[in-house]
């Protein structure tokens, strides 16, 4: 009878415990901040008002902002039909027993159009008409999925890229970027831009004139413009939402380097843009640039070259005056403020190099259907940086 009193005494305790927890926002907010975004997203069935702190978009912005160190791995293209055109590269994982792909990537007749901190946008065929593709935007860590109500039957057929541009560190709310081909000519291309708000649930559009060729596709967002790569231009367009214009922009050289050049990267990672240019397929060396934020011109980052890493993994190397094998997939940086690391496809293996200090590790095997070929490195090749977000569709 003694202990049944105990016991009842301790329950209630415990209970009077986490109602103090509940009514006291501050420390609940302080806790929620440590726990990773999908414990987050169990949590907001505890009550109505767990869930309004969750859902609140400061909340989120603010978790982004505590989190912004948490990538946790790549998604990368390479395999080959049937297998599912990309597949997981973990940080964290063992590279004896590669960690799982994410369930989006094994969805059926899915084309994965762009992944933007942590929120995906993919398409597939409408279920009741394969001539019209469905588009959806997803976040994975939640598994909010929303159907996107996009353009016209007919431009529908003519979509050169279809692009995410979402910032967790500045809002909760994303915008969808839609080019289209109206019509072209031998000195201009009609191009129409529609862009969708996930805030407002409306679109804009715009129509372009453009007197040259961009490499629309696989689109890369920084601070309020889209930037696309034209790889075998060797140029760089974007599209800047507040001035609502497309133009091309001044790219940096390497002046002193005597082989030609090539744009072997372009990405963002801490809210830079960066651009890596290689001698590829004559040299190892390579030049990271970060660009100025008004765009007014690049900052040397980095000047190196992949000696280590080819010693490490002497299947880079050149065989009987052949290229370099390797292609950069993404470039990130690390826990310290002078980290600049560098992931790589090489035969056989994924990689990330450490430009700073010149260390190296494997990160994992190519998976079957996946073969490095040299020739993959005239084609855009797909990488996108995985993140968990409290983002809500």
């Amino acid at each position: 009878m003694a202990q049944d009193r105990r016991s009842l005494e301790k329950r209630r305790r415990c209970e009077a415990s986490a109602a103090a927890l509940v009514n006291c926002l501050d420390m609940l907010i302080e806790i929620l901040m440590l726990l990773p975004a999908k414990q987050i997203f169990r949590t907001k069935a505890v009550s109505k008002e767990w869930y309004s702190i969750i859902s609140d978009p400061i909340f989120v912005v603010n978790y982004a902002k505590r989190n912004s160190k948490s990538l946790s791995g790549f998604v990368l293209n390479g395999r080959r039909a049937p297998s599912p055109e990309f597949f997981f590269v973990s940080l964290r994982g063992n590279t004896s027993r590669p960690a799982r792909d994410p369930q989006f990537i094994h969805i059926p007749q899915i084309k994965i159009q762009n992944i933007c901190k942590g929120l995906l946008c993919y398409s597939q065929p409408h279920m009741d008409d394969s001539g019209f593709t469905s588009y959806y935007v997803c976040n994975p860590t939640s598994g909010q999925t929303k159907r996107i109500s996009v353009l016209d039957h007919s431009d529908n057929r003519r979509v050169m890229s279809v692009d995410l541009a979402f910032d967790p560190l500045k809002s909760a709310f994303y915008n969808l970027i839609f080019v289209t081909e109206l019509s072209r000519s031998e000195s201009q291309q009609l191009i129409k831009i529609g862009t969708y708000s996930s805030k407002t649930q409306s679109w804009t559009y715009g129509l372009h004139n453009l007197a040259y060729e961009v490499g629309f596709g696989h689109g890369v967002h920084c601070n309020g413009a889209i930037y696309w790569r034209h790889v075998r231009n060797n140029s760089v367009s974007y599209f800047d939402f507040e001035a609502n214009c497309i133009q091309n922009l001044r790219i940096p050289q390497m002046t002193s380097e005597p082989y030609r050049t090539n744009i072997g990267y372009l990405g963002e990672s801490g809210g830079r843009l960066h651009l890596v240019r290689i001698c590829r397929p004559s040299s190892i060396r390579f030049t990271v640039f970060e660009m100025k934020d008004d765009r007014s011109g690049w900052l040397v980052k980095c000047q190196s070259d992949f000696g280590d890493l080819v010693a490490c993994f002497p299947r880079m190397g050149r065989f009987a005056h052949g290229p370099y094998q390797f292609n950069l997939m993404n470039l990130f940086e690390g826990e310290r403020e002078e980290d600049l690391n560098i992931v790589l496809k090489i035969p056989g293996a994924v990689v990330q190099y450490n430009a700073k200090d010149k260390t190296s590790r494997k990160l994992r095997g190519l998976p079957r259907g996946c073969v490095y070929s040299e020739f993959s490195f005239f084609h855009l090749s797909k990488s996108y940086q995985c993140i968990e977000t409290l983002a809500y569709i």
